[in-house]
């Protein structure tokens, strides 16, 4: 470093002190005086000091300039985040509005309120403007459309359009104030009909699902949407993969992607567990607190009357028609259905029939059908299948073994029994039926008055934790009030309250309508099972003997014990049987109560593995339908806003 001369004498080296000098010679060929040196190397120091600074400053002055174009840009970036959140906000309104409308309409078809939607025309605007609220504060906006693209009957699609405007739509943006952000999607959902998946499994109760003996069979998935008990007894279940749908190929069928490979399964808790025998003893085929399982709504059976009339479903008995379509719709026709079939003459099943009263039903069954009854379905005793399935069940649970026994059985006779009310079997006037029953009936265990709260599950009152007082207890259960929703005048304008029905009603199926009539139910006795008619031709179509019958026991038997057919009912199943032959249903038990009694050497539930797969499956088109979940089918984003004219 130099020190700067401020005089000659300071100018001289002192001793010891080195005087640096250039030779400006060497460098120039132009001789300078010492002193002429020291002043150039001063401007030489200014001079790199200036450019020093100024570099400094140029990259201070880029630096900032680079962080102000990153933080616009990563506000830019966050903004088309948020306006891609709106826009997928507003798609899912418009999905929750269409779900809406399905559940406003569930008592006669889903799919009718999803076209109500659209009674203006196949394009709707949904929201217009719709302001998105975050802490009480304006985040922005959407505005959203649904057209409907596709309309079978039982299924829909329908693309929905939707744009987010940060922070406003144009329309909306104050003086000044200029649009930050816009992002538009086009997304395609299906809705749609599908068979119930409770016909997945062998025994299925919805409220409370009880195995109560050592000599229980479930060659099957056993699953209830309440608790699952087993009661200290030792009952066996072996399980069976569930599955999306079956392939076909010609008249060989293979199964799809499986949705589980089965077991024990309860929307509640398993109680005995460990206690389970079979496959289903295993942990790893034990589920509990699933997600519930819908039960079918066979409240109105309008929709299922259509199907039946439009299949040409038939059922006949020694070469004579006895139904055609639908039991009671005809002037002079009764609304109830007696059927009883011999070995000669057996009853003859094409299609999808309904009784709009009660069906009475046992002896020999051939063909493919089902019968649905507005009222009870009465089985007085045993049913078997003339050309039966050549084994109860596959030769395990591998996907080969069912799709052969799937293949090899396709045109094994098939019966489903599908009851409004109740399903009865056996000689249910006897005293010991009645007393066993009407036992587990007024059991809390068995509970059917529709006060089960909100869960729609009896006994749930305490929550998960089994503590009253904390924040999962159903509070609704139990406080003797019957709580729905109700229909509304938005309802009315939309065209969602279905006939029959009037704004201030209950919206059937919501709340604690367990059974999806919009009525309050009380708890279940075996008077309910009485008969609504004598028992005679005048009061019956079929094949009643012209002198009917003076008592139910004339036909009726305590040992039906044989019962080939695939039962569903969202009331109760109730059944006593005796004897020393096993009591065996090959199909399926659906219920919401079951109150079945043996005295029998063992109880079997053999699953007909013909109810897999769903809509593809052998029994897809008799069996109840639900609304299956909606699916995405398509998701894309647009350049341009549809909802603004291009400039």
């Amino acid at each position: 470093m130099f020190a700067r001369a401020t005089n000659s004498a300071a100018m001289q080296p002192a001793v010891g002190e080195t005087c640096a000098v250039y030779s400006t010679r060497d460098r120039f060929g132009v001789g300078r005086r010492h002193g002429g040196a020291r002043k150039d190397q001063r401007g030489s120091a200014l001079v790199a000091t200036m450019v020093v600074f100024v570099a400094v400053a140029g990259l201070v002055l880029a630096s900032t300039q680079l962080s102000s174009v990153e933080i616009k840009a990563s506000r830019r970036s966050m903004d088309d985040v948020r306006a891609t959140a709106l826009a997928e906000s507003g798609v899912e309104a418009t999905k929750a509005s269409i779900a809406n409308a399905a559940k406003k309409m569930s008592i006669q078809n889903p799919l009718a309120g999803v076209r109500a939607l659209f009674s203006g025309g196949d394009t709707q605007q949904t929201f217009t403007t719709q302001p998105m609220m975050a802490n009480g504060a304006n985040v922005g906006e959407y505005t959203t459309s649904m057209e409907l693209v596709r309309d079978n009957p039982t299924e829909m699609a329908i693309r929905i359009t939707s744009t987010g405007y940060i922070p406003a739509a144009p329309a909306n943006l104050r003086p000044g104030e200029q649009l930050q952000s816009r992002d538009t999607i086009e997304v395609t959902v299906s809705v749609g009909l599908e068979p119930s998946s409770v016909f997945d499994s062998a025994y299925f109760v919805n409220n409370w699902g009880w195995l109560y003996a050592n000599s229980a069979y479930v060659r099957g998935n056993a699953r209830s949407n309440g608790q699952m008990d087993m009661g200290g007894y030792r009952a066996t279940v072996t399980g069976s993969p569930t599955y999306d749908d079956v392939n076909w190929s010609g008249g060989t069928a293979s199964m799809g992607d499986r949705n589980s490979d089965g077991g024990v399964f309860s929307s509640w808790d398993i109680v005995g567990a460990s206690r389970v025998q079979g496959l289903g003893g295993d942990t790893d085929y034990q589920f509990d607190f699933e997600d519930p399982v819908e039960m079918p709504n066979l409240s109105d059976l309008t929709e299922y009357e259509t199907r039946a009339i439009d299949d040409g479903a038939t059922i006949s008995v020694g070469g004579t028609t006895v139904a055609n379509g639908v039991v009671g719709d005809d002037s002079g026709e009764s609304d109830h259905l007696f059927l009883h079939g011999t070995l000669a003459d057996p009853i003859v099943l094409d299609g999808p029939v309904v009784v709009r009263g009660d069906v009475m039903l046992s002896g020999y069954v051939t063909g493919h059908g089902a019968i649905y009854a507005g009222g009870n379905v009465y089985v007085p005793d045993s049913i078997e299948y003339v050309n039966a399935p050549g084994s109860d069940r596959p030769a395990s649970n591998s996907d080969a073994d069912i799709a052969a026994w799937v293949t090899a059985n396709q045109n094994a006779d098939f019966l489903g029994l599908f009851a409004r009310e109740n399903v009865v079997i056996g000689d249910f006037t006897d005293s010991n039926w009645t007393r066993y029953v009407g036992h587990w009936l007024a059991s809390s265990m068995n509970a059917s008055a529709e006060d089960s709260g909100a869960d729609q599950i009896p006994n749930t009152s305490r929550g998960r934790d089994g503590i009253s007082g904390t924040a999962d207890d159903d509070r609704l259960e139990g406080d003797g009030i019957f709580t729905t929703e109700i229909y509304s005048m938005a309802d009315a304008a939309l065209g969602l309250i279905p006939n029959g029905f009037n704004v201030g009603d209950r919206i059937p199926g919501t709340g604690e309508d367990i059974d999806g009539d919009g009525q309050y139910d009380a708890t279940l006795t075996v008077s309910d099972f009485n008969f609504q008619a004598p028992l005679d031709p005048a009061h019956w179509e079929g094949n009643m003997p012209s002198g009917g019958y003076s008592n139910y026991r004339d036909i009726a038997s305590m040992y039906a014990n044989h019962l080939d057919a695939s039962f569903y009912t969202n009331h109760a199943l109730s059944w006593v049987v005796f004897g020393s032959q096993p009591a065996t249903i090959n199909g399926a038990m659906v219920c919401r109560n079951e109150s079945i009694v043996y005295g029998t050497p063992s109880l079997n539930f053999n699953h007909d593995a013909r109810l897999l797969g769903g809509a593809s499956g052998i029994g897809g088109g008799l069996l109840p339908y639900v609304l299956e979940p909606m699916e995405t089918i398509q998701w894309r984003r647009l350049d341009a806003d549809p909802f603004q004219a291009a400039p």
